[in-house]
């Protein structure tokens, strides 16, 4: 069925879209512990992620704590599925660095069920959503840095991000360089993006709490994404530029920096692994990122994983596979044998 006409058909779940108190569920029995819950004027940061990224979580966590050593953090972890016992594991971390405190929201998935999800982007699942959510689901706080889980902080004071002036936009981010690919501005003209309009990665952004309840963000994007659904190419981020075009003030990229060199850029704080063989659990024989990864998550209590890591990657120079953009590719010493196409 049409995503458009189920949800004209079915208001009851279309309510529940735009009540976004009613997507939170068991979010009271996630709660930190009371030491960590009066901290001063904590930097907020937001990530969505499934219980299999919950390693990353930590992972980013101990990059942003280990860097940022005098800052009090608040984290908060939209999810759908993550364990209790992952959770627990996670909140070690509040033992040991005792400036941060993290509160996971339990998130009602079936509001989001009929979401579209391309089958192009086969490692991305309904949390890329949850981002919407935000301004209404922390009701108590004036900004929050939402980020992915493929990133890592090497360096400079997160303050100067989480403290930046945004000129009047609800909304903060990186700028996305789409070239003159004809494909990609046609793509836009069907989102109602005029051209020559800068476009924004949703991986990482400043957001205006405040401004973004006070217009209805949550209730905007959940729209958009109905009346665009067999349009997306990028759902959250297609939506969002839609939903914010002309309101986006721009981030210094030094604070997410996705140049494929981005190892030999200086001044770098952040590194975001957007392309898939770029992220360091891609076993890739030329992808070295797992390298800093490797460094943090020996800081996380998954420090016992660090030994697995390696050795995937040790492994993926004889041999390796991966999927993009539904195409298998089949890899020995770093040579590519032969690949296979998915069926439509």
């Amino acid at each position: 069925m049409h995503i458009q006409s189920l949800f004209c058909s079915r208001q009851s779940v279309k309510w529940r879209l735009y009540k976004v108190d009613n997507l939170i569920a068991n979010t009271a029995a996630s709660r930190p512990s009371n030491r960590f819950v009066e901290l001063s004027a904590p930097v907020s940061f937001s990530f969505c992620i499934s219980n299999n990224y919950a390693q990353h979580l930590a992972v980013v966590l101990a990059s942003l704590l280990e860097n940022n050593p005098g800052v009090p953090f608040v984290f908060h972890v939209l999810h759908r599925d993550v364990k209790p016992e992952t959770e627990e594991k996670v909140r070690r971390l509040e033992r040991m660095y005792p400036n941060h405190r993290i509160v996971f929201h339990r998130i009602d998935a079936s509001a989001f069920d009929a979401f579209p999800i391309p089958r192009t982007l086969a490692h991305i699942t309904q949390e890329m959503y949850y981002r919407y959510l935000l301004p209404d689901l922390l009701k108590d706080e004036g900004r929050t840095i939402y980020s992915d889980v493929d990133v890592l902080c090497v360096g400079g004071d997160i303050r100067e991000l989480w403290e930046m002036d945004l000129r009047g936009n609800p909304i903060a981010a990186i700028r996305k360089n789409s070239g003159n690919d004809e494909q990609y501005i046609a793509h836009m003209d069907r989102m109602g993006v005029p051209r020559g309009s800068t476009y924004f990665f949703s991986g990482m952004f400043v957001m205006d709490l405040d401004a973004l309840r006070q217009e209805g963000f949550t209730g905007k994007c959940m729209a958009k994404t109905v009346e665009k659904a067999n349009e997306l190419l990028f759902p959250d981020m297609d939506v969002i530029n839609a939903v914010m075009l002309g309101r986006i003030a721009e981030i210094d990229p030094a604070w997410n920096m996705t140049d494929r060199f981005f190892f030999f850029r200086r001044g770098v704080k952040i590194w975001h692994f957007v392309c898939q063989t770029q992220k360091p659990w891609c076993c890739l024989w030329k992808n070295i990122t797992w390298i800093p990864y490797l460094k943090y998550l020996l800081k996380t209590p998954y420090a016992s994983n660090a030994l697995r890591l390696v050795w995937s990657h040790v492994k993926g120079f004889f041999y390796f596979s991966y999927t993009k953009n539904l195409v298998t590719r089949h890899l020995i010493f770093g040579i590519r044998v032969w690949k296979s196409k998915e069926r439509p």
